[in-house]
């Protein structure tokens, strides 16, 4: 893919990324693999947009819930994927 050599030729801060989960666990992953912190945007439904209703929860790599409406939806990489 062309992710890497554009890792390995320049020089960043930090890599951001949307769309399709699976994608996005494939850019945190080879973001980790060249030492780049990676910033993912999660597209979950929100019901209510306020965390009440929970529609939107997600489990966290530390073992915590977190609501993407409210707490997001922007997360570091590593705090949502393992």
């Amino acid at each position: 893919t062309v992710l890497p050599e554009l890792l390995e030729k320049g020089s960043y801060d930090v890599v951001v990324t949307c769309g399709p989960e699976i994608m996005m666990r494939g850019v945190a992953k080879i973001a980790k693999e060249h030492g780049i912190p990676c910033e993912v945007s999660l597209e979950k439904r929100m019901a209510c947009g306020l965390g009440a209703c929970l529609s939107c929860s997600i489990d966290t790599t530390d073992g915590q819930r977190k609501k993407v409406c409210k707490d997001g939806p922007v997360f570091p990489a590593e705090e949502v994927f393992a």
